[in-house]
């Protein structure tokens, strides 16, 4: 009888350790949990507009459920009190999933994992940074960019001058980011976001939403613009041809047709017909 109750002392000796065990662990997780975390944004668009309206930059991570130094940067880097007041304060904080938006992946020219950037409100990317990033390198990266408004000012006439040198520090949307669905449909020039992006003939065509993006792909021959969106009224007037300006295109004969400028926008609306038939 004695060494059954010893037994079961000892029983119960593993459960309240057990139990104990168990309930730091989930004070470990609550304790995560209730600490300050970074609302990630998981919209572009939305994340842009922000940035448009608080006058503020996107801070941007691409990250992938399958990168181990992604989910490190998620565990240890952007759980730094450090780091979320920094970025809380100073930027709109978006994440972007690989998987998820493969097309922001392209157009942003990502080609490692994890990547972070800072973005202007103008698509300027200010800041690239590739692979795992700790705590103390993230922090003391960002913590200049944010300093004062006179530096703030001057990194981004530094970055206007970095995209003007090298193109690839500017994302790049076909027909300047205009909704190719809503010049055919609604005959409107209207800006696409690259939350609803698909790839077509080597370009990134960016749409109003969801909903055009998928007409589009159903039949993107319908909504392609005519000779590739350059402007068929130079072409015939002895010009060098050049892209057409989706705010300037015509519908017609339920195709769109982009043109150079207003003026020769009208000289196709009064005789179509002269410049079609030297296609």
């Amino acid at each position: 009888m004695g060494s059954l109750r010893f037994g079961r002392a000892v029983c119960s000796s593993l459960l309240m350790v057990a139990l104990a065990y168990v309930t730091a662990e989930a004070q470990d997780y609550g304790g995560a949990d209730s600490a300050p975390s970074i609302d990630w944004r998981t919209s572009y668009r939305r994340a842009v507009d922000e940035a448009n309206r608080d006058s503020k930059p996107v801070l941007v991570r691409v990250t992938a459920s399958w990168c181990g130094p992604c989910q490190q940067m998620k565990q240890l880097t952007f759980a730094d009190s450090r780091v979320v007041e920094l970025i809380k304060a100073e930027f709109v904080p978006l994440s972007i999933d690989a998987d998820e938006h493969p097309e922001l992946v392209s157009g942003f020219h990502i080609d490692a994992f994890p990547t972070t950037l800072i973005v202007a409100a103008d698509l300027t990317i200010v800041k690239r940074f590739k692979g795992f990033q700790s705590a103390d390198t993230l922090y003391s990266t960002l913590l200049p960019v944010v300093k004062s408004q006179a530096e703030q000012n001057a990194l981004n006439e530094a970055s206007q001058v970095a995209s003007a040198v090298d193109p690839a520090n500017r994302v790049k949307f076909g027909f300047d980011g205009f909704c190719l669905v809503s010049l055919l449909e609604e005959t409107r020039a209207r800006k696409g976001s690259p939350e609803f992006s698909a790839e077509h003939r080597g370009q990134t065509i960016c749409f109003q939403s969801e909903e055009h993006r998928q007409r589009f792909q159903a039949d993107p021959d319908k909504y392609w613009p005519v000779a590739d969106g350059q402007c068929l009224v130079s072409s015939r007037e002895g010009s060098m041809p050049g892209p057409g300006d989706p705010r300037m295109a015509v519908t017609w004969r339920g195709r769109t047709w982009m043109f150079s400028d207003r003026e020769r926008q009208k000289r196709f609306i009064q005789s179509p017909l002269y410049y079609v038939n030297e296609m």
